[in-house]
């Protein structure tokens, strides 16, 4: 039973062990700890001797290296000026980490923005709404970006054949021109027209939905 015992508490430690992550810091001190976050300027982490508490924060400046608990390494380079003393940053709540606020500018970036976003919202519980707004937002500046150019297009063409009919009659000189060739010009027209018409309605819902995100992420 005994060497059962002492089997048993080994598995534990060494699952421990590949559960920890490493921070060696400049100032030379060793962390133990479950990194969570690694950004452009710092990093977010939690000590493992208290899982359940505050996330630390620490600028990237004060770290050397990670060895993350699959064994990689990663040698950190700095990305904003070195400050004159290591400081960490203690929230006790996560809710408190990110304090980004957005505005409408925000919402005309590309999807991939949206979803970058979203992941760094601190509130997990909004981001399944977060990312339904960003895939109707999207959905709509598809359909937006269709009927604007079929608009163009069939405008162009309408244009097009408009000036080609009054050519043809300015030529024709007394001979009448048959009025069936002006078809096509007010057909194309009024597809044209259709297509813009549908296009301002959709943009007009599109800027709705961007307000509608910005207020929901911001809340």
């Amino acid at each position: 039973m005994t060497c059962v015992k002492l089997a048993l508490i080994c598995f534990l430690f060494s699952l421990v062990g590949q559960a920890q992550d490493t921070l060696f810091l400049k100032d030379k001190q060793k962390l133990i700890v479950q990194v969570k976050e690694v950004s452009q300027t710092e990093i977010q982490f939690k000590k493992m001797d208290l899982l359940d508490g505050p996330m630390y924060i620490t600028s990237k400046n004060d770290v050397e290296k990670i060895i993350y608990k699959n064994g990689y390494t990663e040698v950190i380079k700095s990305e904003v000026p070195p400050v004159n003393q290591q400081s960490f940053t203690v929230y006790n709540n996560v809710v408190d980490i990110n304090t980004e606020k957005i505005n409408y500018a925000d919402t005309k970036k590309r999807y991939g923005s949206f979803v970058s976003l979203i992941d760094r919202h601190p509130d997990p519980s909004r981001r399944d709404q977060l990312m339904r707004s960003a895939n109707e937002i999207r959905g709509l500046k598809r359909h937006q970006d269709g009927t604007r150019t079929g608009a163009i297009i069939f405008g162009g063409v309408a244009i097009g054949g408009a000036l080609l009919y009054s050519a043809v009659s300015s030529l024709s000189y007394q001979s009448n021109v048959d009025p069936i060739f002006a078809g096509p010009p007010v057909i194309f027209g009024a597809l044209g027209l259709a297509l813009g018409a549908a296009s301002i309605a959709i943009n007009v819902n599109l800027r709705k939905k961007r307000h509608e995100f910005v207020n929901l992420y911001n809340q």
